[in-house]
């Protein structure tokens, strides 16, 4: 069941204080009514004697009952009743002449027995319990016989016997009763009680989660609006497509592009984590970079790499935070003097293509924010001879990462790469719709488990190699 609130926990104790007040009032107003008949049928046959108990109990039951409904003297007016209408028929059974003449008056006592642990908890039940069954046993064992009223000498034991056991057991059966409806109505309420607070909770949590969903909508349309547009990628490439898909609302992937003077750079990037800590590291990657692109020029594609992780180290302020957080990323350079394409990549695959042959370029594993002064400065420069058939592929892990729905294996960077090869003689459309048919046969309903970007890139043929115009030229 669902966690209540503190106003329906107050309400249901309220609730349970007065199907208690319910039940010692009808056990007390009840046992009233037959101890005020035996104080009248008494006092009408001239015998003071067997009034006086009956009457002291009306007396108890009447200031009791009253002070049932003051919160200070409650606890004690329940227990007064109680141990009244426990005590009080053992000494009615004393005063009318023990179990041979009084017809088992003592039975009495058995409506308090089964109110008091019915309204009670704990050891205090077993109290009266304890209190009751000794003395049952006390005058089972011991009959002590103080006197017998003459106006009952005449009359057959049974009679009187017959009379109380009559009395009694209706009345412990409509205790019982009562206790048993007054139970299923407060279960009943309790309910619904919980049942309401469900249903505030689940619409509490359905607003709560429909406005996060919203918010993170709209972070995604913000995130999604940093990335170039394709217009200004023309000069670049001839084709482009973009496979992305992200984990939550925002992610960690993104793609990112700036012209600084005669070079271009197109960059993939991979931030750790998804959802709202992958976004907000993209944005801060996104600033990165044009931080160090454009406050530096001319920087080649390992030098984007390099100066970004170290500017990334400086702010994070790793010796103090502790933090592992990082970016891979994938760099294209392209500089529009020389007409040469170079490229570095840290995590992030690269994969160049012509026609039939695939080269997988070397990437440094493991988080970029683990690699050291030294590694950094290891890192690799290629330079992607551009030729007629030449088509670039940049991955994020989430690509590699992703298991499979029917054995949980992992989709790899070699399965990635022999997936583009089976198309590699295709159109670059016909050829991504063949990767995306395979990975999401792979996938199948399996949930993403980070996001997963590849980027299929051609590029213009004015990037093509000077030594491939001549041979174009001469053929």
């Amino acid at each position: 069941m669902g966690a209540l609130s503190p106003h329906s926990d107050r309400y249901i104790a309220l609730l349970r204080l007065r199907s208690e007040r319910r039940v010692i009032l009808l056990m007390g107003v009840t046992m009233s009514f037959f101890a005020l008949l035996w104080a009248v049928w008494g006092l009408s046959h001239s015998t003071p004697k067997v009034a006086v108990i009956p009457a002291v109990y009306v007396l108890c039951a009447a200031l009791s009952l009253g002070g049932l409904w003051h919160p200070r003297s409650e606890r004690t007016a329940r227990h007064t009743l109680l141990l009244a209408g426990i005590v009080l028929p053992f000494l009615f059974q004393l005063n009318m002449g023990g179990t041979m003449r009084s017809g088992l008056l003592m039975l009495w006592c058995l409506p308090s027995l089964v109110a008091a642990v019915n309204v009670n908890r704990g050891w205090v039940r077993y109290g009266y319990l304890v209190l009751t069954g000794g003395l049952l046993i006390g005058f089972a064992l011991v009959d002590p016989v103080l006197s017998t009223p003459p106006q009952l000498a005449a009359l057959p034991p049974t009679l009187l016997l017959a009379f109380n056991l009559g009395t009694t057991m209706p009345v412990n059966f409509l205790l019982a009763d009562r206790m048993l409806a007054s139970q299923r109505s407060l279960r009943r309420k309790v309910f619904t009680i919980q049942r309401e607070a469900e249903q505030r909770m689940m619409a509490d949590l359905q607003t709560r989660n429909l406005e996060i969903q919203q918010s993170l909508d709209h972070a995604g349309r913000v995130q999604r609006s940093l990335w170039p547009q394709r217009e200004r990628l023309r000069d670049l490439f001839s084709d482009m497509h973009v496979i992305y898909h992200s984990k939550e609302a925002v992610g960690g992937d993104m793609v990112w592009h700036a012209r600084v003077e005669d070079r271009s750079y197109f960059i993939v990037l991979d931030c750790t984590g998804h959802g709202v800590p992958g976004g907000l590291m993209s944005v801060l990657m996104h600033g990165l970079l044009n931080e160090v692109v454009h406050g530096n020029k001319g920087l080649t594609a390992t030098q984007v790499v390099r100066r970004t992780q170290q500017l990334l180290n400086d702010r994070l302020d790793r010796d103090r935070t502790g933090t592992t957080d990082g970016a891979e990323m994938a760099v294209l350079c392209f500089d529009h003097s020389a007409r040469k394409l170079s490229c570095c990549n840290l995590g992030c695959g690269i994969v160049v293509q012509h026609g039939g042959i695939s080269t997988h370029l070397r990437s440094h594993a493991g988080s970029s924010s683990l690699l050291s002064e030294s590694r950094l400065n290891e890192l690799d420069e290629f330079v992607v001879t551009v030729t007629e058939d030449t088509r670039l592929f940049l991955y994020t892990d989430g690509i590699a990462d992703q298991f499979c729905a029917r054995d949980q294996r992992k989709f790899s960077r070699n399965r990635l790469e022999r997936t583009l090869m089976e198309a590699a003689f295709r159109s670059p459309s016909e050829q991504m719709e063949h990767f995306t048919a395979a990975f999401d046969d792979w996938r199948g309903d399996t949930p993403l488990v980070d996001d997963a970007l590849l980027v299929a890139l051609v590029p213009q043929p004015c990037w093509r190699s000077i030594c491939e115009e001549d041979e174009e030229r001469a053929a």
